[in-house]
């Protein structure tokens, strides 16, 4: 009898959840009906539109056939963004005929079609991503019909409605359906008149067609525009990568571990407040798996590639529902491939509809080329093709990125002195002891050189002390005079470039005392840019110092420390740990996800960062869906410690790369670690993928990385055989008779960098540094805002591969936008 009870308590829930959302769609679109009215204000008509959940600027201006502006200068308050339930004023032109559509035609309303359900009572251990996937749904299935979820979260013993997956498919078919009938056709070709400020530049982007476009379809424009004259404006063309917007005005995301709305607002140029009047069940945070749906804005660039050989690229409409993991795994090439050849895919994901390029070779590496550069560059002929591709073959064409005004490179004057402050934590004093020797009165007189400049030995004290023949370095102060000395080499470039710099170098000792008293010297307000100090415990005095006085401070060496977090005139070099491990992540996720993964634990490390990167390649793995897909396709969490060597080798495939990640942060566990991986590959195809601190361990032998063909991602490579590292190191031994190490590298690198841009741009020099390239020695810095008011982090990363032939290869970078990696 209780169990009869419960079924018709549940059935009896499901049709008041029926009732009341047909009920409330039905008022609803009796609301919409009543509220459309026209008014007249100065003699001009506007219809009254009321903002729905889901409307953008953009989607508005479309359906009325109202140019954005006219929008903003109606209803000037869009400037602060669109809000559900707010009233717009439409403007009606003359151009338009017949009776304006109505809300009810624009958005059709009716009522929701809902699923069958069942219940399920969450267990202790449920979490929402896994419950989804036992029930094949998406997160936000299961949040939808759940909205308790959104005020409390999971809990232990909550009841929950699970919406039938089949249903859910057969609904949202008849869904698409219905709006393909309904779906607008393309616009023809326009018609413009010209007037007096405009230019073709300007034309082009009015109307987004390339200027080449125009000139074809108004062959009259060649001898000049002239005021009046009747333009054709053609249909848009949807070139291969270029931009094109979802039908319904928005992008679908999957949630990740550990996401913020920061890094979302970076990606889509959607801010936090935007995303929560969307997903309602983000008023509770982000939630890994769940599935959030993004509204385009304006601000994603449209981008348009073409390429410099047809032949060589594969043309792919992309399919309803199809992802880059399809794409790669069909075509096998790799998604680092597909996305540089359609640099849009940085951006945002694939759309249904679009065409984009895939390379036909599989190891192809993609180069994007501005239109200058393209002038110069020919596609292949049929002796070429017959001859197979080569990497020109694969060039893509795309349009470069504009540079603001204030962004243009400007020399500073020659005689305008940039002053430069450098913190280094020398120990003079150290150094000064460490190169006294005490002598006793017998060693003074047997030695020639110190009695030579005594006059009368019989007043010589007992004993004293002399300065080494040779002198020393305190050991402690090495690395920092190596990376003083690859400064010096990066002044003298400039000076010799025409900058007129002043280095005023400071002795911190390690010491916060000379830290605080340093900053309260009279010269150090007038300083242009501050590098240092290294060690974050001193950096405080000087932040606050470079925030209220606007000066940029670098922070050169350390990872640690948090002052970017809140100072926008603050840079760091070192990217975080978290940063390195997440984008490791992502590079597992687009390189493997079709491969045998075995997370090697060796000890617990649930308390580690390296946790982190575990959760990110599961979430990806399967959400990849190759792991349902594909037999031979696994995702192994394998205890070492309790399962041995010989269980290891039963989950590994003989077919299909066995790849490996170790989530330890200790030597002595990746040292083991690495070392069966090691004997495993005699008999497996193996692939390790470290972390960069695997290459400070030196309990680990070298061979064991390059047999292991251990790939990681590293702020830092030096290539001993590129022209400027080979002059930098003719430099350094001519101007100081020694080798420089990995310090002496990342002092001119980061001097050279920020000072450069110091004299391009000026102090102000933060927001062009994505247009500022410069040919560094171990580096290939990216500077990007780690929050809406604070500084910026470096994240620019080298993919390193340690052949089998003992070779440390680049085989890409990460972490930087593909428009910025093009030639200018």
């Amino acid at each position: 009898m209780p169990l009869l009870a419960g079924f018709f308590k549940s059935n009896l829930r499901i049709m008041k959840t029926r009732l009341i959302i047909t009920l409330l769609v039905f008022f609803y679109a009796i609301g919409l009906k009543a509220q459309e009215r026209r008014i007249e204000e100065n003699g001009q008509t506007f219809l009254i539109h009321v903002v729905e959940k889901g409307e953008t600027i953009f989607s508005l201006s479309k359906t009325y056939s109202v140019e954005q502006k006219e929008l903003l200068n109606a209803n000037p308050e869009l400037m602060f963004g669109l809000k559900t339930g707010q009233e717009l004023k439409i403007p009606v032109t003359e151009s338009q005929t017949g009776e304006l559509p109505s809300q009810e035609t624009l958005n059709p309303v009716q009522p929701e079609e809902l699923p069958s359900f069942k219940t399920y009572k969450v267990k202790r251990r449920d979490g929402l991503h896994f419950i989804a996937k036992e029930f094949n749904l998406g997160v936000e299935d299961i949040v939808r019909y759940n909205p308790q979820l959104e005020e409390k979260g999971l809990e232990r013993g909550q009841t929950l409605l699970i919406p039938d997956a089949e249903d859910l498919k057969r609904i949202r078919a008849a869904k698409r359906e219905q709006r393909a009938l309904v779906e607008e056709e393309k616009p023809g070709p326009q018609k413009h008149k010209v007037t007096g400020d405009e230019t073709l530049y300007s034309l082009s982007k009015k109307y987004n067609r390339p200027i080449a476009d125009l000139i074809k379809a108004n062959p009259q424009v060649k001898n000049g525009l002239q005021i009046g004259m009747e333009l054709t404006i053609p249909e848009a063309a949807l070139s291969s990568g270029q931009m094109m917007r979802p039908a319904d005005g928005f992008f679908t995301h999957l949630v990740e571990t550990g996401e913020t709305f920061w890094r979302l607002e970076r990606k889509y140029g959607v801010s936090r407040d935007v995303l929560e009047q969307y997903n309602p069940a983000l008023a509770n945070g982000l939630q890994a798996g769940l599935r959030i749906r993004v509204p385009v804005s304006e601000e994603l660039p449209d981008i348009q590639v073409e390429p410099v050989n047809d032949a060589a690229f594969n043309k792919h409409t992309v399919g309803s529902g199809e992802t880059l993991y399809n794409l790669s795994n069909q075509y096998n090439v790799s998604i680092a491939a597909i996305k540089k050849s359609n640099p849009v895919l940085g951006y945002r994901g694939l759309m249904a509809g679009e065409t984009i390029l895939i390379p036909k070779h599989t190891d192809a590496e993609p180069k994007l080329i501005t239109e200058e550069s393209a002038a110069t560059t020919t596609g292949g002929g049929d002796e070429r093709l017959r001859a197979g591709f080569n990497r020109k073959d694969y060039a893509v064409q795309v349009s470069a990125l504009e540079r603001p005004e204030g962004c243009r490179p400007n020399f500073g004057a020659s005689s305008e002195r940039y002053d430069v402050a450098l913190l280094l934590p020398f120990y003079l004093s150290a150094n000064d002891t460490v190169n006294r020797v005490r002598m006793t009165k017998a060693e003074m007189l047997l030695d020639e050189d110190f009695m030579s400049k005594v006059q009368n030995p019989d007043e010589l004290p007992e004993d004293t002390f002399r300065i080494r023949k040779q002198q020393i370095i305190y050991p402690r102060s090495e690395n920092f005079v190596h990376f003083y000395e690859g400064v010096l080499l990066a002044v003298d470039s400039l000076q010799r470039a025409g900058m007129n710099v002043q280095l005023h170098v400071f002795d911190t000792n390690q010491e916060q005392a000379v830290v605080d008293s340093i900053v309260r010297l009279r010269v150090f307000r007038d300083m242009d840019l501050i590098i240092g100090p290294v060690y974050p415990e001193l950096q405080d005095p000087v932040v606050n110092f470079a925030n209220l006085n606007r000066i940029p401070m670098v922070s050169p060496l350390s990872a640690s420390g948090d002052f970017e977090a809140n100072n926008p005139w603050y840079f760091k070099i070192n990217p975080t740990k978290d940063y390195l491990v997440r984008e490791t992540a992502d590079y597992i996720g687009e390189e493997y996800f079709n491969k045998n993964l075995i997370v090697l634990e060796m000890g617990e490390y649930k308390h580690l960062p390296e946790a982190t990167l575990v959760d990110l390649c599961r979430e990806k793995f399967f959400s990849a869906g190759f792991s349902e897909a594909d037999r031979d396709v696994r995702f192994h969490e394998y205890n070492f410690t309790a399962e041995g060597y010989w269980g290891l080798r039963r989950i590994l495939s003989k077919t299909r790369e066995n790849v490996f990640i170790i989530p330890s942060a200790t030597e002595a566990q990746v040292s083991v670690a690495v070392s069966n991986i090691n004997s495993l590959s005699e008999d497996f195809p193996v692939t390790l993928v470290g972390l960069s601190n695997f290459q400070r361990y030196n309990s680990i032998q070298p061979e064991y990385f390059h047999q292991t063909n251990m790939h990681l991602l590293s702020p830092y490579f030096v290539d001993y055989r590129t022209p400027i590292t080979n002059r930098f190191v003719s430099d350094f031994r001519r101007h100081f008779a020694g080798e420089p190490n990995q310090f002496s590298f990342q002092g001119y690198d980061v001097a050279f960098y920020f000072m450069s841009a110091l004299f391009h741009y000026g102090k102000d020099f933060a927001d062009c540094l994505r247009y500022h390239h410069v040919q560094l020695n171990q580096a290939e810095f990216y500077f990007d805002k780690v929050s809406r008011s604070g500084g910026y982090m470096n994240r620019g990363l080298f993919v390193l591969n340690y052949k089998k032939n003992f070779e440390i290869a680049v085989d890409g970078l990460e972490g930087i936008p593909t428009l910025l990696l093009t030639e200018e």
